[in-house]
């Protein structure tokens, strides 16, 4: 029901952007000049825990007191909306034209609204010393739709799997050569489920961009190919959907796996030899007194690949203020700032430049690492209304009710219908 509203609200918002320029180009005509005594309003969420809210708030106000040295008549101006229904509300608010000048996407859901006309490519608004050689290819890859940059990243994820090391010592694994492919876990997981513990989490109900997605990349595929074409049922699909049902057979993952939102708990009670998991988990497991862990590398098969959202600022197509909100996203997304950002919210950087602030922290180095490899899932307009979709079959999979190749195959007529649309 709420992606159903949320796709009317997106209808509606459309309409009311067309006949906004079919009735003034006011707007178009002032949108390269600067007024000095604007107020920006930004939008943000909260990057942290409440523990830590007020050291947010106190990098936040150290970005706009930046800006503010070469714009000290702007005012900047925060508002922290919740991540629950995040996306309707930013609807809601540009439909009455009542929405920020700044605000906060990951890629899917740029690419929607991106499709919808609702943003500014920022292309002719950076500067020329933005710094776009300091972002590694896939960050820039993941704020970019139809050769257009709509955003600006300010951090980035990328998903590995972390080991409980007192279930390899007793498997007899070595956390200093830890599994790099598929069969190489496949060994060493059945070793952990012959003594009693399942080889890693899978929860069904999680986005398959954390579940599926990477197991089709891994063995070379991909959802859609370059040309848009629904490609998740071809070969290398349905080895990654065989491959998930063969590990719900042999009790690798447990058997609440279809419809599970939580195994993390059971990891940290040692039931678990592996999570896939990101710098997220990292924390959490910290702030649990877990030590006993390790973190290896993203699996391959045909090809080494994993998961990670990139976060970044864009500015809405109807912001008054499109030349400074470019230039306070910049502000937003410097080396310094981006440094002071991340090291409170444990994120990777997505500026190279600033990585350095992980150098005394081995693990959250190590996941840096793997960012290259990193895809941010699917770059495409329709990528958020499949997922319930693509969930359903896999599912329905590991249910018995259908083989990993018509699980695929009606996975693939599933975003083929969504595309139509």
């Amino acid at each position: 029901m709420l992606r159903k509203k949320v796709g009317i609200w997106f209808c509606l918002l459309v309409l009311v952007f067309s006949l906004a320029a079919c009735s003034s180009d006011k707007k178009a005509s002032g949108d390269n000049k600067v007024n000095e005594k604007a107020t920006l309003t930004v939008w943000i969420h909260p990057y942290v825990g409440k523990d830590l809210k007020d050291q947010q708030t106190k990098v936040f106000d150290n970005i706009a007191k930046d800006f503010k040295k070469k714009h000290p008549k702007v005012t900047v101006k925060f508002q922290e909306i919740p991540w629950a229904n995040r996306e309707q509300k930013i609807l809601t608010a540009l439909s009455a034209n009542q929405g920020p000048d700044v605000f906060y996407l990951i890629p899917d859901m740029m690419a929607q609204f991106a499709d919808k006309k609702l943003l500014t490519p920022l292309d002719q608004y950076l500067g020329k010393d933005w710094g776009k050689d300091d972002f590694s290819q896939t960050a820039l890859e993941a704020v970019t739709y139809d050769k257009k940059i709509y955003g600006l990243p300010m951090l980035r994820e990328s998903m590995a799997n972390f080991y409980n090391t007192k279930i390899l010592k007793e498997i007899g694994g070595d956390p200093n050569n830890l599994p790099k492919t598929w069969d190489e876990f496949d060994e060493l997981g059945q070793k952990a489920v012959d003594k009693g513990y399942f080889a890693r989490n899978f929860e069904g109900s999680n986005t398959p961009n954390a579940t599926l997605y990477p197991f089709i990349w891994q063995a070379g595929g991909d959802i859609l190919d370059k040309d848009g074409k629904v490609i998740i049922n071809n070969e290398a699909g349905v080895k990654a959907f065989t491959k998930i049902n063969d590990w719900y057979k042999k009790g690798f993952i447990p058997k609440d796996s279809i419809s599970a939102a939580d195994h993390f708990t059971p990891f940290v009670e040692g039931k678990l030899l592996a999570v896939f998991g990101s710098g997220a988990t990292l924390s959490a497991l910290r702030a649990k007194g877990m030590n006993d862990f390790v973190v290896g590398p993203p699996l391959k098969d045909k090809e080494e690949a994993t998961f990670g959202t990139t976060g970044m600022f864009v500015i809405p197509a109807n912001s008054e203020n499109k030349k400074l909100a470019a230039e306070f996203i910049e502000t937003m997304t410097s080396k310094e700032n981006s440094m002071e950002f991340n090291k409170l919210t444990k994120y990777i950087p997505a500026r190279e430049s600033a990585s350095s602030i992980f150098d005394e922290d081995p693990a959250m180095k190590q996941l840096a690492s793997y960012t290259d490899i990193t895809k941010p899932g699917v770059m495409s307009p329709v990528a958020r209304t499949i997922i319930p979709k693509v969930q359903a079959e896999m599912q329905a999979m590991l249910e018995g009710n259908k083989t990993p190749k018509e699980a695929a195959d009606a996975a693939a007529k599933a975003i083929e219908s969504e595309l139509k649309k």
